[in-house]
């Protein structure tokens, strides 16, 4: 009876263990996204050279997404996460020692590494620890660490640490977390062992250098242009020239020291999963950058209230996760049925959001914030299982990795595409709108005649209440111009999934119907 009891209380632990790294992760990967303006302050960096702070940590956790498998086949997920929590832990730690800009590079490197092998290592434990029954309401659990928490809590945390405390805090809140979770961790007892492995150097060197140059074109093509660049060309050609040697070496020649030694892409079920992880993660990251945005630059809110915005959506996500999960465990439902009505959802929260005004508020945004969560709810748990349940037991860290991958990838895409096409409208609107802008439009006038004299009733004279007019009704005119461009861009994720929809349907028909059996996993 006594190890009855003692089963289910030591799996909990450890399921909250793994989740709770999961958070540390997620932390370290919103740390800037908040905290930047005030580390600029502290290190005296240009923000190109702070934006490397970003672009070294995506690059690390990247490459350590396709090689922590490697690990967790070699030593066993258990001691991979205390790996991986340990190291991000200390790391955490370790960026409030000094501001000197390398010794930041040095320590976001680690932490993109170990947040990497963390997911890796977390998610394929839960795995192998929990029944194949208990996996939907298991990975929902997950989730609340793994998409959740980075989209919603952790900048709503960061955003009061920044606003009453400093930077600083932002990783030093890692410390208690990664404690605690190894802790809990513990329970799964010393569940280690060693098996002799070669790594494939060459192939991670080769994915370490496509990844650092991908991602800063796609960080950074937009400031620039794009390929009127030439350093943006030349970056990106050779980031290309990496990944293409990288999947030809890997794919044509098969020998020892593989970075899928046992690859997952046989399961169409996976393959679906993966190619549907590229558009998801395209709509969590594009959104997750917009309405933060959207609130800081138009509807000027504190980063405290900006971050705040996002906690109803990150409530009504965790509740959908834990929902979806209860719904395809105890109903049995296929969870491919759950992906339509959350895309559905997600298509209406943005539509809603695309008539967004430069007076709206916190009640305005409260119902699309919560059509998002629920949305993205529903659609995460089910992407998770239908790219991941089928797996063998070998095939599942390499599997985790790779769909990992793809949804950090698909985020990367995201953002970059929706700064450039902000931008696009940005110039496009004002173009269109200044023009307009003339002194002789009676409509023109009649504004600057009424704007001179609510500045003159404020203590301005009548001279120069006229003269600053004109400034007033410019800086109105680009607030204008930022609400219908951020507007155009909510739209314009609308009609991805408009685009998007029927195009998984034809890849879910191409890539096969059928869904491998699902296979035992050794949970021992």
């Amino acid at each position: 009876m006594r190890h009855r009891l003692e089963a289910p209380l030591r799996a909990s632990m450890i399921a909250t263990g793994v989740v709770l790294a999961a958070f540390m992760d997620a932390v370290a990967s919103t740390a800037l996204s908040i905290g930047r303006i005030d580390m600029l302050g502290d290190t005296y960096a240009t923000p190109d050279e702070l934006a490397m702070v970003d672009i070294v940590f995506i690059a690390a956790k990247l490459t350590a997404f396709l090689i922590a498998p490697l690990f967790v086949m070699t030593a066993k997920p258990t001691a991979c996460l205390r790996a991986g929590t340990v190291a991000l832990l200390l790391a955490s730690a370790a960026m409030t020692f000094s501001v000197d800009l390398t010794w930041i590079w040095i320590c976001r490197i680690v932490q993109g590494l170990a947040g990497g092998t963390i997911l890796v290592a977390g998610q394929t434990l839960l795995f192998f620890r929990f029944p194949h029954r208990y996996q939907p309401i298991v990975q929902a659990v997950f989730a609340v660490g793994a998409v959740m928490a980075p989209t919603t809590v952790t900048p709503a945390l960061q955003g009061w640490l920044v606003d009453h405390l400093t930077w600083d805090w932002i990783f030093l809140s890692n410390i208690p977390l990664g404690i605690i979770s190894l802790g809990l961790v513990a329970a799964d007892g010393n569940r280690t062992y060693w098996r002799e492995t070669r790594l494939p150097v060459l192939k991670i060197f080769l994915l370490g250098i496509g990844a650092a140059l991908l991602t800063y074109v796609l960080l950074q093509g937009s400031r620039f242009n794009w390929f009127d660049d030439t350093d943006i060309t030349v970056l990106t050609a050779t980031g290309v020239a990496a990944g293409g040697l990288l999947i030809v070496w890997e794919t044509a020649f098969r020998s020892q020291g593989q970075l899928l030694p046992i690859s997952p892409l046989a399961n169409p079920d996976f393959r679906f999963g993966l190619v549907v992880s590229l558009v998801a993660g395209f709509a969590l990251s594009g959104s997750t950058y917009l309405i933060p945005a959207f609130a800081l630059n138009v509807l000027e809110f504190t980063a405290t209230k900006a971050g705040v915005l996002l906690l109803p959506s990150g409530a009504m996500l965790a509740l959908a996760l834990m929902l979806s999960g209860l719904v395809i465990q105890t109903i049995s439902i296929r969870p491919i049925a759950l992906v339509p009505l959350g895309i559905l959802l997600f298509a209406g929260a943005m539509w809603f959001l695309s008539g967004s005004t430069s007076g709206s508020g916190s009640p305005d945004l409260s119902l699309p914030l919560l059509l998002r969560g629920f949305g993205l709810g529903l659609l995460f748990v089910a992407l998770t299982l239908v790219a991941l349940q089928g797996l063998a037991a070998d095939a599942l860290p390499f599997g985790i990795g790779l769909f990992n991958f793809g949804k950090q990838v698909g985020g990367l895409i995201g953002t970059a595409l929706l700064q450039t096409y902000i931008d696009h409208q940005n110039a496009f609107n004002r173009t269109i709108m200044t023009a307009h802008l003339a002194r002789g439009d009676p409509a023109v006038d009649h504004r600057l005649a009424t704007t001179a004299g609510v500045l003159a009733t404020n203590g301005f004279d009548s001279p120069a209440a006229t003269k600053a007019a004109l400034p007033v009704l410019q800086r109105a005119l680009e607030k204008q111009v930022a609400t219908i461009s951020f507007d155009d861009a909510f739209f314009a994720l609308v009609l991805l999934f408009a685009v998007a929809a029927p195009c998984l349907i034809l890849a879910k028909r191409l890539l096969g119907q059928q869904a491998t059996p699902h296979s035992q996993i050794d949970r021992h």
